[in-house]
């Protein structure tokens, strides 16, 4: 098996996936270190002056979180997918007892106590990145199971099973609160009952839970400043002219309004990311000043990229040799494109203030490590699979 196996990698490596990634990642660092340069004052005389101006820092940070989640995506595609079945309860349990130890000694940053801090080696580790992974795993476990067992998900205990799993986490993360971790998570359920082939009736039904939850989370759950994030959302849709030009909303379509169709330019003098009008420019508004910088049609490419890489992990989750692999890539699917559809819709308006990063491209160590876990999943998945269809 483990011969037949290593003759096969080199045609089953998903070179796509990679090139994609590694493009992205490229691209993002890129970025950052134009959306961090101090602007260009004129009285720059060498290119010492000049580079004394591009701030590293992040750049080199975020270099070392990428080389860290190559070395833990390696780790992943070595290991025989099978073997996540085994681990997967207790990696779980381990994940919710980091969660809600949060509660006693996490740090505050931006008005959720959701990260762990160590001063030693100037690194912070955000669980809630981690629990999506381990729900992804956990999930297509209990999936795939009752799959193979029933033709389908549809067993009462195995749906309950799937929501309980799922809640638990959620509430832990909502209360720190994590609003958008939150909502990916339920979109990592959603999708991954989908590939399931769960009954339209209880998707119908839990869409009208969800949205019933929403509202109560709205009027009685919600910190203030979260009302404030959705009611400005409402204000940018339907009253564009009534917004507070302070914003983070504003400023941020502000920015990219400016970039026009061709964008000013990485790292051209005193744009508004480097005047530090955006807040987080680094994080949760990084498309803002990506799109400032490329223009329009800079951004599409990039919206294209992440696309492109979603269709891909599609077909590797059509080609896995069983439900328990397609499960896990679709999950990964799910993941990808909420934390995509998130980040780019809050900061052009048309989606709440909810703090979750671009994948690949935003500064963070957590969010990388999250992200090449999954891109390790969908290789080890697609170097083990089969040519038939699963779904």
């Amino acid at each position: 098996m483990q011969q037949r196996l290593k003759k096969q990698t080199h045609t089953k490596i998903d070179w796509m996936t990679i090139i994609i990634v590694v493009g992205l990642v490229a691209f993002g660092l890129i970025s950052l270190s134009s959306i961090m340069a101090t602007p260009f004052s004129g009285t720059e005389s060498s290119p010492s002056d000049y580079l004394e101006k591009l701030n590293f820092e992040y750049v080199s940070k975020q270099a070392q979180n990428f080389l860290i989640g190559v070395a833990i995506c390696i780790l992943v595609v070595i290991l025989d997918y099978e073997l996540f079945k085994i681990v997967i309860p207790w990696a779980y349990l381990a994940v919710l007892a980091l969660l809600g130890l949060l509660f006693l000694v996490g740090v505050i940053r931006g008005g959720t106590q959701g990260w762990f801090v160590s001063e030693t080696i100037n690194r912070a580790l955000q669980p809630a990145e981690l629990a999506k992974i381990a729900l992804i795993v956990f999930l297509s476990k209990i999936v795939s199971d009752s799959v193979d067992k029933y033709g389908s998900i549809k067993k009462f205990k195995d749906i309950i099973l799937c929501v309980l799993v799922t809640i638990v986490p959620v509430a832990l993360i909502w209360l720190q609160p994590d609003a958008g971790s939150a909502i990916v998570c339920v979109v990592i359920l959603v999708v991954i009952m989908f590939v399931g082939r769960i009954s339209w009736k209880w998707i119908l039904s839990a869409i009208g839970l969800i949205s019933v939850f929403l509202l109560i989370a709205y009027f009685f759950l919600l910190d203030d400043y979260q009302v404030d994030r959705i009611d400005d959302f409402f204000t940018a849709l339907f009253e564009p002219n009534a917004m507070d030009i302070n914003s983070d909303v504003w400023l941020s379509m502000t920015a990219i309004g400016s970039g026009g169709a061709w964008g000013k330019g990485f790292f051209s003098n005193a744009t508004l990311a480097q005047l530090r009008w955006i807040r987080a420019r680094h994080t949760d508004y990084v498309f803002s000043g990506i799109a400032e910088g490329v223009g329009f049609w800079g951004s599409t490419i990039l919206i294209i990229a992440f696309l492109a890489l979603a269709l891909r992990w599609i077909y590797v989750a059509i080609k896995a040799k069983d439900m328990f692999g397609s499960c896990l890539v679709m999950g990964c699917v799910g993941m990808l494109i909420a934390h995509v559809f998130e980040n780019i819709g809050m900061n052009i308006g048309l989606m709440p203030v909810t703090g979750i990063p671009l994948p690949f491209i935003s500064y963070g160590g957590s969010n990388m490590l999250a992200n090449m876990i999954a891109v390790g999943i969908v290789l080890n998945v697609n170097l083990r699979r089969q040519y038939k269809r699963n779904f």
